[in-house]
C-alpha cells in the first residue's frame, strides 16, 4: 500500500493540490493507517472494511495519548481522499471511508495576546544587531498581517508591494490574498531588507525575506524558536506559538469593529464558519461594554 500512497502524494504535488504541510500531514496520517493494517494482516486496500476502520479508530482512542476529535477528523479526511484516488484508478471498488461520519470538533477558543502584551513583546526586542532587527519586524508583521508560520517563512521580496503597502500572500490551497500593512511597519521592513538582511545573507542569493544566521531561508521551526525565545525574554506568562499572533490579529480586528467577512478575507479562510470562532471577545472588551451599558442606565 505504501507504493500507492507514494503515487497518490505524487499526483497531489503535480496537481498542486494542498500545501507542503498538508501533503506531509497526509503522508503521516495515511502511513499510520497502513502500518496498523500491516499489524492486522491487511495488505491490500481492497480488504479494508468497517471492522478494520473501527479497529484503527479504537487504537487511536486508546492509551495515554488518546487522539482528539480534531486530529481524528483530519486523519479520516486524509484517508477519505486517499481512497477516492484509489477508487478513481480502479485499485478498489468502494471507498469505505466515504460514509464514515466525521467526529464533531470541540470548539476550543483560540488563545491570543492582549494588545499591551503585543507591545511588551515588541518593546522588549532591543534592535542591537541584524538578528534583533529581523525578529522585531518579523513578529510585528506576523501580528499586523495575520500570517501563518508557513507564509512567514516562505515570504519573498517579490510578494511585497511597498508603494501600495500590500503583501501578496499564497495561503492554504494556493489561495491568494492581498493583506495591507501600516506605514511604520513598511519602514521597518524596508530598513531590514536594505540594511540588516544583506548582512545576514553573507553573499548568498535568494529572495526569501527572513534569513537565518547562515544566510539561508528561515525555516518554520526557526520562526517558532524565535517566538518562544523572544516571549520568554519579554516575560510573557504563556508559551507563544505562531498561530497565537494570527489569533490576536483576528481578535483585535473584531474587537475594534471589523466585520466578519473582512476578517475572513484577510485571514484567507475559505469558509466563514472557520472565522466565526474568533467572534469571542476579550474580557476587557466585555467589561467596557458592560460598564458603558450600566452607566447609561444610571443617567
Amino acid at each position: 500500500m505504501k507504493q500507492l500512497l507514494d503515487d497518490f502524494l505524487q499526483q497531489l504535488a503535480l496537481m498542486r493540490s494542498g500545501s507542503k504541510a498538508t501533503q506531509q500531514a497526509y503522508r503521516h496520517d495515511i502511513t499510520q493507517f497502513i502500518d496498523y493494517c500491516a499489524k492486522e494482516g491487511v495488505s491490500s486496500p481492497q480488504d479494508v472494511d468497517i471492522y478494520v476502520m473501527r479497529g484503527f479508530i479504537a487504537s487511536l482512542r486508546s492509551g495515554k495519548k488518546a487522539i482528539t476529535n480534531r486530529s481524528l477528523a483530519r486523519k479520516l479526511a486524509a484517508l477519505r481522499s486517499f481512497y477516492k484516488y484509489l477508487l478513481l484508478h480502479d485499485h478498489v471498488t468502494v471507498n469505505p471511508f466515504a460514509s464514515l461520519k466525521t467526529p464533531k470538533k470541540a470548539n476550543h477558543l483560540p488563545a491570543f495576546l492582549m494588545i499591551n502584551e503585543i507591545q511588551d513583546l515588541l518593546n522588549s526586542i532591543i534592535k542591537d544587531g541584524e538578528a534583533a532587527v529581523r525578529d522585531r519586524v518579523m513578529i510585528e508583521l506576523m501580528y499586523a498581517c495575520g500570517l501563518r508560520v508557513s507564509e512567514t517563512a516562505g515570504l519573498t521580496i517579490f510578494q511585497i508591494d511597498f508603494a501600495n503597502r500590500l503583501l501578496r500572500i499564497t495561503g492554504k490551497g494556493r489561495k491568494e490574498r492581498l493583506v495591507p500593512f501600516y506605514p511604520s511597519i513598511g519602514k521597518q521592513l524596508k530598513n531590514y531588507i536594505d540594511v540588516a538582511r544583506p548582512m545576514l545573507l553573507k553573499h548568498k542569493k535568494h529572495s526569501f525575506v527572513f534569513v537565518n544566521m547562515r544566510g539561508d531561508q528561515l525555516t518554520e521551526r526557526g520562526v517558532q524558536d524565535i517566538l518562544k525565545r523572544r516571549a520568554l525574554a519579554a516575560g510573557l506568562n504563556q508559551t507563544l506559538h505562531p498561530h497565537m499572533l494570527r489569533h490576536s490579529f483576528a481578535t483585535h480586528l473584531l474587537d475594534n469593529g471589523a466585520d466578519l467577512r473582512t476578517v475572513q478575507e484577510l485571514l484567507g479562510h475559505q469558509h466563514l464558519s472557520t472565522t466565526q470562532i474568533y467572534t469571542h471577545i476579550s474580557i476587557d472588551r466585555l467589561k467596557q461594554v458592560y460598564h458603558e451599558a450600566f452607566e447609561k442606565e444610571g443617567d
